[in-house]
């Protein structure tokens, strides 16, 4: 009884992750990037995604993985709030420092420029500050969390519409939501007060914020590579090309962490034969993923978008739609991977990858869409093949030592 009770609830904290993840989400996808695309057009909204594009890698590359810090060093310390708080100002400013560079061509004014600073440095804490409810294992105010926020976006997109002045879509929802935080945590309280395990602490989340930083800038390289290599316009359309593929994510992150926390619930690692079995589950998946993808994608690009958007990205929808299941099933197979070698070659493997789709995108973009998509499919079956065979060799040599040690 006892198992099916955490059973149960180990399913409804997923489903409360997952739905807070489709509503935010599908609210900016479905509704205010649309909108945003017939009121500012193709090029406008390209700028738009360039600057939000360096929000969303480094929110969560600061925010997500100082969150997920807290939750694995406070076994080993007795960490406070200000130990983070600190972190995410070192860290968070910068991150946002980077940020401002990179995007420096489009600050319009001094003005615009702090308000920007403004904006990054709220999607920092606000990606940190689910933790109030992933340490406390209310997942039901985690959902509230994040409705919250998708609310604070409408608001603001409200507030759009009258000022024309589109940082306040994205203000507003972060401004509300970390209100509610305030007001329902404790997570921000003692804010500047640090531990005596400041030092291990600002180590361990330092290499973590390092991680995911890598892995967030290959995620949406895209979003910060589209607009000097060939302009917003063809940002727009990678962009929407991908939404549905990148939409997958939402679903994968949480049934990645069920199969880690399977596997990884007794001392037994996983064999070769185990590991090409999960495999094969997951192929299957990512196939099935892909003829889902590819017939939906047209439907909604053409419901959401237009025809002209649809016209316009309808040669490189597949090799899009292909890259980002790829890119999805290279990372359910790093999660098995995981689960019996060193957490360290994680970060290699990242490195690697990083390193080659830059190359293949500087070598075989050649001033199109095309070659770009192309590049980065390239890249993601290399990684997709990279993983497979380290973690095929890794299962091997398992087995190998077992059966010296009999």
């Amino acid at each position: 009884m006892a198992d099916t009770s955490q059973q149960k609830k180990i399913l409804g904290n997923t489903a409360y992750t997952i739905g807070a993840g489709l509503l935010m989400n599908g609210v900016l996808q479905l509704a205010i990037y649309p909108l945003l695309h017939r009121r500012l057009g193709s090029d406008s909204l390209g700028g738009l995604l360039f600057l939000m594009g360096i929000a969303t890698i480094l929110g969560p590359s600061v925010g997500q993985a100082l969150n997920n810090s807290r939750l694995v060093v406070r076994r080993d310390y007795p960490v406070t709030n200000g130990d983070y708080d600190w972190l995410l100002l070192i860290f968070g400013g910068i991150g946002t420092a980077i940020g401002l560079f990179i995007g420096r061509d489009s600050l319009t004014s001094f003005p615009f420029a702090l308000v920007l600073i403004v904006l990054f440095m709220l999607t920092v804490f606000r990606y940190y500050g689910d933790v109030e409810y992933r340490l406390n294992l209310n997942y039901r105010r985690y959902f509230v969390y994040y409705a919250v926020l998708t609310i604070g976006y409408v608001a603001g997109y409200g507030l759009f519409l009258f000022t024309g002045f589109w940082p306040l879509i994205f203000l507003t929802g972060e401004t509300i939501c970390l209100v509610y935080l305030a007001m329902t945590g404790q997570l921000f309280k003692s804010f500047f007060r640090r531990s005596e395990y400041f030092a291990p602490t600002f180590r361990r989340g330092g290499i973590l914020v390092l991680s995911y930083t890598i892995t967030n800038l290959t995620l949406n390289l895209d979003r910060i590579l589209l607009p000097f290599l060939i302009g917003n316009t063809a940002l727009t359309q990678y962009y929407t090309a991908s939404l549905l593929g990148k939409t997958l994510v939402l679903f994968m992150a949480p049934i990645n962490t069920i199969i880690i926390s399977y596997l990884t619930k007794t001392q037994k690692r996983l064999d070769r034969a185990g590991f090409l079995k999960f495999v094969g589950i997951g192929a299957a998946v990512a196939g099935i993923f892909f003829l889902a993808v590819q017939i939906a994608a047209p439907i909604f690009l053409k419901l959401f978008y237009g025809k002209e958007m649809l016209d316009a990205v309808r040669e490189v929808l597949p090799i899009v739609n292909a890259s980002q299941i790829l890119g999805l099933f290279s990372a359910y197979l790093f999660i098995l991977v995981l689960t019996f070698t060193a957490e360290k070659w994680q970060m290699v493997l990242q490195v690697a990858h990083l390193a080659v789709i830059l190359a293949l995108v500087f070598l075989m973009t050649g001033g199109t869409l095309w070659g770009f998509s192309l590049s980065v499919l390239i890249a993601n079956a290399i990684r997709v093949a990279a993983v497979f065979v380290f973690g095929l060799a890794g299962a091997g040599r398992h087995i190998k030592e077992e059966f010296c040690k009999q």
